[in-house]
């Protein structure tokens, strides 16, 4: 008896650890598919974002230069978790996307910097050493600096309402289950 008791319980365990490893799997691919999702919530909202900002130059022909076009860059740290869902056009569209708006906040910093420059004096205080220039009109900058900011601005297609963005949006909206519990 002792012997059918003992082969009982061990069979009992192997069931309670093989569940427990179930648990535990699952528990790692729903987080890693919430990752996905919030990662895909964010890279949109960092889509939107620039596209209101390259739109409005377009419209006023200035920037703020105090402000970023991309303020943080979620594509470059999370282009790996949209690998299957995006084909290679798509990727490459929204690398673009995120790589000339990159640029271009390089660009107008190193404008913003260049004029600040010209207008600190070496014999101010310091506290007005950290003024920077704020929205500035690109007619008045110089014709190279000007033709810089207008071909990339030209150069950044809006991608918001494009298949690949209406595929992050899927993603970033998808239901998640934790057992009764929906988010």
């Amino acid at each position: 008896m002792s012997d059918l008791l003992n082969r009982a319980i061990g069979f009992i365990y192997g069931y309670q650890t093989i569940l427990v490893g179930l648990v535990a799997v699952f528990i790692y691919f729903q987080g890693r598919r919430d990752s996905r999702k919030d990662a895909a919530k964010l890279i949109l909202q960092e889509i939107r974002y620039a596209d209101q900002k390259v739109r409005n130059y377009r419209t006023y022909s200035s920037y703020n230069f105090t402000e970023k076009i991309l303020p943080t860059n979620s594509w470059n740290k999370n282009i790996n978790l949209f690998i299957r869902d995006l084909t290679e056009s798509e990727l490459d569209l929204i690398s673009k996307f995120f790589s000339s708006a990159s640029y271009l906040d390089e660009v107008i910093k190193s404008i913003s910097n260049s004029k600040n420059q010209e207008w600190i004096q070496p014999d101010m205080p310091s506290i007005i050493g950290g003024t920077q220039v704020a929205v500035m009109d690109t007619s008045a900058l110089n014709e190279p600096a000007k033709k810089l900011i207008e071909a990339i601005s030209k150069d950044i297609e809006s991608i918001y309402n494009t298949p690949a963005a209406d595929k992050l949006r899927i993603i970033s909206e998808k239901k998640s289950w934790y057992f009764l519990y929906t988010r």
